[in-house]
């Protein structure tokens, strides 16, 4: 099975890198996290048998932080020939080279059966049979969030975004950038249609409800769709989840008993977790699970104390307005007993 994973880490110093601005405050430490990870997600393929190499713009820099880190044996790096134009301060600004990897992966020998990868992802469980049977039909496959994206947005804002950059778009489905594969041939086609949407898309970029990758490759894949390519969706397959280990009050979300029977988990708000992983937490199912949990329930205990610290002041500054606004006659356990009943609606 001709089958190997890659990961992008497009190094660009004062360029917006979203969420990671919430972990490291420069631009070596974003790096750090960034390697750290890849390292982690390679232990984790590795064990499971399956090769990852990571894709950048600066091998030597790489090389040199995995050096420091004395990992030089646990990443294998790679760099290719970026040429999208991409401004200057855009959001997301080194997710759009994912376009450039496209493009190689066009280039590469037809047997080869290739995927790209978030490097803020972890290997969980073995390689599932049906992925399997998807390498050896070269059935090309990605990753369907529209049940995230739709209510955390609306499908009417999705699509009409969607339209603007391709007036044929119906469906307006999502697909997330964490893992995405096929043959050469596919991502040839895959990269010609996002090409041309690139064009448009940066012309509008600032108008749009989403800037990033998986605008630009989700109207693309609806395209290719339309014109008879048959994608399978690794989501429905159970092959990878993505997974918010923070309260989400814009979609819902499964249980996590059901994301730790995934092949690959996504977690995008835990970045600082999977860079600290050790080598067995990163390598073993039942270390990984243990640790991760763990770090749930302070999460999760974190955020409880929070939302009562949140009620308990909204509490007496109502009490508060109550004593200034209210006849004397009224107790103090009417007060109490005023806000007790307001606070149960």
């Amino acid at each position: 099975m001709n089958f190997s994973l890659y990961g992008l880490l497009y190094l660009a110093e004062n360029q917006s890198s979203s969420i990671m601005d919430m972990y490291a405050e420069t631009y070596i430490k974003k790096r750090r996290f960034y390697i750290k990870s890849a390292v982690n997600l390679s232990r984790s393929l590795r064990k499971r048998g399956v090769d990852f190499t990571l894709i950048t713009n600066n091998k030597q820099e790489v090389i040199d932080e995995l050096e420091s880190l004395g990992c030089c044996d646990s990443l294998n790096v790679e760099c290719i020939d970026f040429q999208l134009q991409v401004p200057d301060g855009l959001f997301y600004y080194s997710t759009h080279f994912k376009l450039d990897v496209f493009r190689y992966f066009a280039s590469l020998d037809r047997e080869h059966y290739v995927g790209l990868i978030d490097i803020d992802a972890i290997a969980v469980n073995d390689l599932p049979v049906c992925l399997k049977n998807l390498v050896e039909a070269k059935i090309p496959a990605c990753y369907d969030v529209s049940d995230q994206l739709i209510p955390a947005f609306g499908h009417d804002v999705i699509l009409r975004d969607m339209q603007r950059l391709s007036p044929d778009i119906c469906a307006g489905r999502w697909y997330g950038g964490e893992l995405i594969m096929g043959t050469p041939d596919f991502f040839a086609e895959l990269n010609e249609e996002a090409q041309i949407i690139y064009e448009r898309y940066i012309a509008i970029v600032d108008e749009l409800f989403h800037k990033g990758d998986e605008m630009i490759v989700s109207v693309a894949l609806e395209n290719i769709q339309r014109r008879g390519r048959y994608l399978a969706d690794l989501g429905t397959l159970g092959v990878v989840g993505r997974y918010f280990s923070v309260p989400t009050v814009k979609h819902p979300q499964k249980s996590f008993r059901y994301f730790e029977n995934c092949f690959l988990l996504h977690l995008p708000v835990d970045k600082d977790f999977l860079a600290q992983l050790n080598p067995e937490q990163a390598e073993s199912r039942e270390a990984f699970l243990k640790h991760y949990k763990s770090y749930l329930s302070t999460v999760w205990l974190v955020r409880g104390i929070q939302k009562i610290q949140r009620t308990c002041r909204s509490l007496f500054s109502e009490l508060g307005t109550m004593k200034l606004h209210t006849p004397k006659k009224l107790s103090f356990y009417e007060k109490c007993r005023g806000k007790f009943l307001l606070a149960r609606r």
